[in-house]
């Protein structure tokens, strides 16, 4: 039985493989003339092979060769600003308990990488400040996309203590913010008038035109089904565009032949391979 499964597994990747390399061949025909430059960002680092918003995400991130790299900040009971995706660390360590009712040190115990593997049993979840400081050892001279993640909790002066660490001193790459609430992007706006500030949405055209309309809304990040929907409308659009998340070869095809701003990806290694593929054939 065992043997009829593993069979059946081989059968089922081979006929997978086949059919990217036929949608590789048939998207082909569809490629501009002009090399693409949209931005390839590792969503939460190289989720896609290393535990989520860790050292070792991000260190993965910057050695593929990442355009740019998204993660997520949380406030902790003593202000100490971790980066995490939740609002509990329930999910990505072996602890459990909301952000804002812990200490950084009582999180700082738990693993925030043994659940995706146990050579990742020694991640913590970390600081900004201390992946700052490694993309500053890396020499990372990309993008760095801050999202905050006020769209459960008010974490109180998130923003100015976020901004103030990005201004304290220059670093080897750029910043930009996004949020699901346009109260914090309002907030940047005043401590770094000059920021790219992008407002994040899923699929609500409602929220489109919020974000086209608030002034300091610089970017959009909008889902990237909201995108495919409207790709006729795309050119009409006068803020730039960077979907999230794209995952799967024909999305990320789209992505180059629309010539968006950027896209979030789970695969980083992947999509630069398909960008450096994609370039080739100009």
């Amino acid at each position: 039985m065992f043997t009829a499964i593993k069979k059946g597994y081989h059968r089922w990747h081979d006929r997978r493989k086949a059919r990217r390399k036929a949608l590789t061949a048939k998207l082909s025909h569809l490629l501009h003339q002009d090399p693409v430059e949209t931005k390839i960002f590792a969503h939460r680092g190289s989720k896609s092979n290393r535990p989520e918003n860790t050292l070792a995400a991000f260190t993965e991130a910057v050695r593929v060769g990442s355009d740019g790299i998204e993660l997520d900040v949380h406030l902790t009971k003593d202000n100490q600003i971790v980066v995490i995706h939740d609002e509990s660390i329930d999910r990505t360590t072996n602890g459990t308990g909301l952000i804002r009712d812990l200490m950084f040190k009582d999180i700082r115990q738990y693993s925030a990488g043994a659940w995706f593997d146990t050579q990742y049993k020694f991640e913590k979840v970390p600081l900004l400040s201390e992946v700052l400081d490694l993309l500053c050892d890396l020499n990372f001279t990309g993008t760095l996309n801050i999202e905050i993640k006020t769209d459960n909790f008010p974490y109180f002066e998130i923003e100015k203590l976020t901004s103030d660490l990005l201004t304290s001193k220059p670093y080897p790459f750029s910043h930009i913010y996004c949020s699901f609430n346009l109260e914090s992007l309002k907030r940047l706006s005043e401590f770094e008038p000059n920021v790219d500030l992008c407002y994040l949405m899923s699929t609500s055209d409602k929220k489109i035109a919020e974000g086209l309309k608030a002034d300091y809304i610089t970017s959009l990040h909008p889902h990237i089904n909201w995108v495919k929907k409207n790709a006729d409308k795309l050119k009409k659009i006068h803020k730039p565009l960077r979907a999230w998340t794209i995952n799967d070869d024909c999305d990320i095809y789209f992505a180059f032949n629309h010539h968006l701003t950027g896209f979030m990806t789970d695969y980083p290694e992947l999509a630069n391979k398909i960008k450096q593929r994609y370039n080739e054939k100009k």
